[in-house]
């Protein structure tokens, strides 16, 4: 089941952050802009910086040369996110070095 982020209604009001939303369903995350769907891989991502702040946040997305700035989450649930996200990204590398692993046991084996 995705989990699914986006700006409070105080908080978008407040820091004037537009309609916006975050999904990070399996290796994935899809930024939501304008009502554009932005779809990258969790391995893609350079880096997440969430700023906290008092009542609101702001979490920061680098893929690339992409940048996306995504204000007025409520910091509880920018700091979910940040949780959420840091799982994903090391439950793919644990699957990944499995696979090497199990790899090269397999060319042990022959």
């Amino acid at each position: 089941m995705p989990s699914t982020w986006q700006p409070s209604a105080w908080g978008k009001a407040l820091t004037s952050s537009g309609d916006w939303t975050l999904v990070l369903h399996g290796d994935s995350v899809t930024v939501t802009l304008g009502g554009v769907d932005i779809v990258t891989a969790v391995a893609d991502v350079e880096a997440v910086v969430v700023t906290r702040g008092l009542f609101w946040s702001h979490i920061r997305i680098e893929v690339g040369e992409w940048v996306s700035r995504l204000y007025g989450i409520r910091s509880k649930d920018a700091a979910a996110f940040e949780r959420a996200f840091a799982a994903s990204l090391k439950a793919l590398k644990l699957r990944q070095r499995t696979a090497g692993f199990d790899a090269a046991a397999h060319r042990a084996t022959l």
